[in-house]
């Protein structure tokens, strides 16, 4: 007698988004097979529950959905929907931990380092305008892209950055902060 175990069908992400648009159940529950874990991992990782984090994608596949349907998310070449749906669920994650921060003691070094940017950055990502955004971001230095990038995609530590760029930690502090001064500024003149 042989056992079948469920497996995750493999849809293409023009599949799963299609599914989005028709609100087809087995593209939801495709979603949260593949995408939960990383999700979990991410809100866990900064002093979460698994319950916040099933809160949080929620959340995140809701907006998602709610952005396909408006017409605010659109799938396009070189936008993947993972990236999408785990980046605004981190980024709802991080503002929740900033209305919550009396509830959740964390030492300081272990919370992103983004008291201000998550507004900002939620709105580009709900807008869905990531090619508009690339393009101001490339018009920042080098330094200040790879500082961001190491920051806010690698998810490296203040003390990680200022030792591959061989300055002290408050020098990468002030720099990351510079940086996005300048990101908001290129951004603000172009809307």
């Amino acid at each position: 007698m042989t056992i079948r175990t469920a497996r995750t069908p493999e849809l293409s992400d023009e599949s799963l988004y299609q599914g989005l648009l028709n609100s087809d159940t087995t593209s939801f529950e495709i979603l949260y097979k593949k995408f939960y874990p990383a999700v979990r991992q991410q809100v866990t990782a900064y002093g979460g529950t698994e319950d916040d984090a099933k809160d949080i994608f929620q959340d995140g596949i809701i907006a998602l959905w709610k952005n396909a349907r408006c017409g605010t998310f659109q799938l396009r070449e070189g936008v993947k929907l993972s990236t999408y749906l785990i980046q605004v669920c981190k980024l709802r994650w991080i503002d929740r931990m900033k209305k919550a921060s009396h509830r959740y003691e964390m030492r300081k070094e272990e919370l992103p380092e983004s008291q201000q940017e998550p507004e900002f950055l939620i709105e580009w990502i709900d807008r869905e305008e990531q090619n508009q955004f690339q393009q101001y971001f490339s018009r920042l230095g080098t330094r200040c892209q790879e500082l961001l990038k190491k920051f806010y995609f690698h998810k490296e530590s203040l003390q990680q950055i200022a030792l591959a760029m061989n300055v002290g930690e408050a020098t990468a502090k002030n720099e990351k902060y510079r940086c996005m001064q300048r990101l908001k500024k290129i951004i603000q003149q172009q809307a």
